[in-house]
């Protein structure tokens, strides 16, 4: 993962001593560090020509998973419940799943506190982060089997295009559900067009034969 927040160049005799001006000046842990050398350090002749080592810093996927992690456990307490919850970094993708007992009060009704929670943890990690990061958020699978829901949906409701009932909408959905069927179509089913009408909250995907299909 190449995430670099808060990029910035440290001085030193040594890289070891760069590192530490670095250390002091984010005010983290060591491992929350990472760093690029711009100069390794040269020794000239009398001492005439020494050069310093130059380092550039920057806080790294350490850094972000560890504050996300205290971001969420502070979320976490004013739930009942004993939940566990593992924290994945894939690309520039965090992935966070979540299993226990009282799972139901974090899903929420029709998967409102679920979304809203992903919907926080997105803005949060990316106060932090120079680099746009996307999250999602599976509380005890409820989003695996929603979007497995939504796959039967979409396909049965293709099953009833053709020539002549060219074009297909479906319930309304929340913005996460009309990405997954945006995404499913344009991956299984190039020759449709898919797009979101209507207003908030009852919004919904049109699932269409392309023009070019209908011509021909």
């Amino acid at each position: 993962m190449n995430i670099k927040i808060r990029e910035k160049e440290f001085e030193g005799k040594s890289i070891d001593l760069a590192f530490d001006e670095a250390v002091k000046y984010y005010d983290v842990s060591p491992e929350e560090i990472s760093f690029e050398v711009v100069q390794q350090p040269k020794k000239g002749f009398l001492g005439i020509g020494n050069k310093n080592a130059i380092i550039k810093a920057f806080l790294n996927e350490t850094f972000l998973k560890n504050r996300l992690n205290e971001f969420l456990s502070s979320i976490l307490k004013h739930f009942d419940g004993d939940f566990e919850y593992s924290i994945v970094f894939q690309g520039k993708n965090i992935s966070v799943r979540m299993d226990g007992d009282g799972l139901g009060k974090l899903i929420g009704k029709y998967g409102r506190t679920i979304g809203a929670m992903q919907h926080i943890l997105s803005i949060y990690i990316n106060r932090l982060s120079s680099t746009k990061i996307d999250v999602n958020l599976d509380v005890g699978e409820y989003r695996r089997k929603k979007k497995e829901k939504i796959y039967e949906i979409v396909e049965n409701a293709i099953n009833r295009l053709n020539e002549e009932n060219d074009r297909i909408e479906l319930a309304p959905m929340f913005s996460y559900e009309r990405r997954i069927v945006h995404e499913y179509v344009r991956r299984e089913y190039p020759q449709l067009e898919t797009e979101s009408v209507g207003l908030e909250p009852y919004r919904k995907v049109v699932i269409k034969l392309s023009k070019s299909h209908i011509k021909a």
